[in-house]
């Protein structure tokens, strides 16, 4: 029987949704297994965090030979900004035009701000931002573009209850970033604990299911254009 410790590290959004759902699922099922679950949106270091299983969402998949990769699903982001905000300096029709608004930007990084759009038929464009908030943390930036400081870029479970209720709207709805996958990591399987090999078999199997749902809840809550 599955039992000890299990360290697990996901990004905060879908811990404060997907894992949300499926974890007490797996709890009941093996209770004797102890889960942490660390909430992070920066990378992990799964060897030298002593972690066991990493949930990431990213554009590219993971290449380190040393780690087992398996996809769940894609993550779709889109822009959103307050309608104050847009009703003060314009809706953008085009990527370029995008540019004139102030932005709120998660990509951690020094340098420019240059976000990567894509639209339904696959065109490509690259805009250049000028960034007032960079932060990792999508609450922040959730905040920030409710209260009108800018457009930001959220994964659209993020953002479609604020769309929902009017606080919110899509902007360039046509265009999005370039779809994410989201997957999770564990070193190699030799040599897995029990509860960790259970916990892997139970996120491989709820997983896909439970982020489906997810998205058909934020899409059916977020208006059409």
């Amino acid at each position: 029987e599955p039992r000890g410790v299990v360290r697990i590290s996901c990004p905060v959004s879908l811990a404060q949704t997907v894992m949300a759902h499926v974890l007490p699922d797996f709890l009941t099922q093996c209770p004797k297994v102890q889960v942490r679950l660390q909430a992070t949106d920066r990378r992990v270091d799964l060897i030298g965090e002593g972690v066991d299983v990493a949930i990431r969402v990213r554009s590219k998949l993971d290449s380190d030979a040393t780690l087992v990769m398996r996809s769940f699903g894609q993550s779709r982001i889109i822009a959103v900004a307050s309608p104050a905000l847009l009703n003060a300096l314009g809706r953008p029709s085009t990527p370029a035009q995008l540019a004139t608004l102030p932005a709120l930007s998660m990509y951690e990084h020094d340098g420019a701000q240059v976000w990567e759009l894509v639209d339904g038929d696959g065109h490509t464009e690259h805009v250049q931002m000028q960034a007032r908030v960079i932060c990792g943390d999508f609450a922040v930036l959730l905040e920030s573009a409710r209260r009108g400081m800018g457009v930001a870029m959220l994964p659209e479970w993020v953002s479609a209850p604020l769309i929902g209720n009017g606080a919110l709207e899509p902007v360039l709805p046509g265009w999005s970033a370039p779809q994410g996958s989201m997957h999770f990591v564990y070193p190699s399987r030799r040599g897995l604990l029990p509860g960790v090999r259970a916990l892997v078999d139970f996120l491989a199997e709820r997983l896909p299911e439970a982020t489906r749902l997810k998205h058909e809840e934020c899409r059916q809550r977020a208006p059409r254009p």
